[in-house]
């Protein structure tokens, strides 16, 4: 996989690729077989997009822009999602995905809009993109894939165009998403009506850039912070995960993406304050902060509310694409790996919440492998 699609820009302590909020993935190298069939047609040759040119804000292209060679797959087409006489915070779709092609890139198409003849909804709200692994099984044993973390502008419409290349190998015949918004408004509430959801993917023909393989370790999930008592801190919540890559991996990659949501704790934490995501690979740490210090520069403006200040891990109105940290020397490809995660202040130290509010600080987490 060309290693330039897979880049994203953050703050780090560690040298890191740019990627397109908090989830973890692992990117792990491994050589791969040249996809070009002498003996079959020539792949077309069709430009890729620029999506370093595009980084940090990923603004849409216009619509018409993709080449007559891509195939679009759509999944939400300007989807109502609100909370009222219906609960519509999270929403299904399936896209038919081709199950050959050879892709060189796949674009992912994100766009908010207001409702028709309604406002949007007024607050800033964590949102997700997630593909279902195994729609066939019971709700309770189904798992969940991110692919997207965002958070909604304060009463307005957004639209990112973000790379989702190295998802290349699961994106095959119908795939069940789901959309969420945690939202708390709906049709005729004073403070918006809600969104409407459009997500398309592009996918760009040509020599394969897909993983051979994806393994997913979590899902979006809530890591509450600045609990010390018994059973409450953030490694009683996590438990350690033993994972392996392909003996003849060359370059493993972990991509973490957080946001820290809730403030008036101590230190107004977790969404105004600076904190530290400890990735340990068998006992060895990687950081990555996340800490987002140019919302006032995000083109999806004016909003309203304090979309300029500095956020953990994320800014209104925009993608959160976390980091790309290189873990490869922490790895021993072929055998059992352990891997952990440390949620501390930015300063190295536990965080303690000794002026908690009703909403306890909380991180958004999200992990995957990708094996090559």
């Amino acid at each position: 996989m060309p290693m330039a699609q897979l880049a994203f820009s953050h703050h780090s302590t560690q040298p890191l690729l740019l990627l397109p909020s908090v989830f973890i993935l692992l990117f792990v190298g491994c050589t791969q077989p040249d996809n070009d069939d002498d003996d079959g047609p020539p792949l077309p040759e069709v430009e890729l997009y620029d999506f370093d040119e595009s980084a940090p804000w990923f603004p849409c292209p216009e619509a018409d822009s993709f080449p007559e060679e891509a195939t679009v797959v759509s999944v939400f087409e300007q989807a109502e999602q609100s909370f009222g006489g219906e609960n519509l915070r999270q929403i299904e779709g399936i896209g038919d995905f081709p199950t050959g092609g050879s892709w060189a890139q796949v674009g992912m198409w994100f766009e908010l809009e207001c409702p028709p003849g309604g406002e949007c909804d007024h607050w800033d709200r964590s949102g997700s993109v997630q593909l279902v692994l195994n729609p066939e099984s019971e709700p309770e044993a189904q798992e969940h894939l991110e692919v997207l973390r965002h958070v909604t502008p304060y009463r307005r419409g957004m639209c990112q165009f973000v790379d989702v290349t190295p998802l290349a190998s699961l994106l095959q015949g119908a795939k069940t998403f789901r959309s969420w918004i945690d939202t708390w408004v709906g049709p005729g509430h004073s403070d918006g009506d809600g969104w409407r959801t459009t997500v398309r993917f592009v996918l760009y023909p040509g020599s394969s850039a897909e993983t051979a393989e994806v393994q997913n370790v979590w899902g979006r999930r809530s890591i509450t912070v600045g609990q010390l008592a018994e059973g409450e801190t953030v490694d009683d919540q996590i438990e350690p995960v033993v994972f392996r890559v392909p003996e003849d991996s060359e370059r493993t990659f972990a991509h973490l993406t957080t946001t820290g949501h809730s403030f008036g704790n101590s230190g107004n934490c977790a969404e105004f304050c600076e904190m530290q995501h400890n990735l340990l690979i068998n006992g060895q740490s990687t950081s990555w902060s996340g800490w987002r210090d140019d919302c006032d520069q995000n083109p999806v403006s004016p909003q309203a509310g304090t979309w300029e200040y500095p956020r953990n891990g994320w800014c209104p109105g925009a993608v959160a694409m976390g980091g790309l940290l290189d873990i490869t020397e922490h790895v021993t490809p072929g055998a059992d790996n352990s891997l952990d995660l440390e949620i501390l202040l930015s300063n190295g130290y536990e965080y303690d919440n000794v002026s908690p509010v009703d909403l306890l600080p909380y991180t958004y987490v999200s992990l995957k492998l990708y094996s090559w």
